[in-house]
């Protein structure tokens, strides 16, 4: 799912002209590994990661566990699987993450119910908390090249 930045189209504008395509480079960085460590967190556990839930648990890092001893180590570490990247122009950048399951749990488009109401933020909530942090990033760029 692509998320876009309001507020960017100016601050990018005022970049080139000042700097030209290489001044987006270093701004783009900075906001994509923000927005990644945004993201990549992970909310407090819940009752639903440890045995007291009942017959079985999620444990994260490893999958479901249950009382009997029976295990299927099914995570694929969602929080290790983000990952960042900036186009060489530094005009575009990618937040993503390729774990399979990943859109149920962080997706606004796709999130599981039970997941947003443990706390998960989906990537649209990340964007809009973060947006004036982002956008920062690039009035600082200019600010600099103007100075």
């Amino acid at each position: 799912m692509a998320v876009k930045i309001r507020g960017l189209d100016k601050a990018i504008e005022k970049l080139e002209k000042v700097g030209g395509r290489g001044a987006l480079k270093r701004p783009m960085m900075k906001a994509v590994a923000h927005l990644h460590d945004k993201i990549a967190k992970y909310p407090p556990a819940t009752a639903a990661n440890s045995p007291g839930n009942g017959y079985s648990w999620y444990e994260r890092g490893f999958g479901t566990r249950s009382r009997t001893g029976m295990a299927w180590p099914t995570s694929e570490t969602l929080g290790r699987r983000w990952s960042h990247e900036v186009d060489g122009d530094g005009r575009r950048g990618v937040v993503g993450n390729n774990a399979s399951y990943g859109p149920y749990v962080q997706s606004a488009e796709k999130q599981a119910a039970f997941h947003a109401r443990d706390g998960w933020l989906t990537d649209e909530q990340v964007v809009e908390k973060e947006q004036r942090k982002v956008v920062g990033f690039f009035d600082d760029e200019v600010r600099d090249l103007t100075q």
